[in-house]
């Protein structure tokens, strides 16, 4: 079963667009969503492991040009 996961994101300047669209092109990365609030961007992503969605999100999505800040929030199942 695959670890699902939805990732703030914020981004400096007026990368926000362009961040968003490399994003979208990550694998594991489900969808992306701008936002308005704290976080300039909101991705669902998957991974089969906590090994996986930690290189999904500290290598990949924090490795993107504007990228600034993460903030994870694991799904639980009930």
């Amino acid at each position: 079963m695959a670890i699902s996961a939805f990732v703030l994101i914020d981004t400096t300047g007026n990368h926000t667009k362009s961040a968003c669209k490399t994003i979208t092109r990550i694998q594991g990365v489900k969808a992306v969503y701008p936002v308005t609030g704290p976080f300039d961007l909101i991705a669902h992503v998957e991974a089969e492991t906590l090994e996986e969605l930690n290189d999904l999100v500290m290598a990949r999505l924090r490795g993107v040009d504007g990228v600034t800040k993460t903030n994870t929030a694991i799904v639980l199942n009930l």
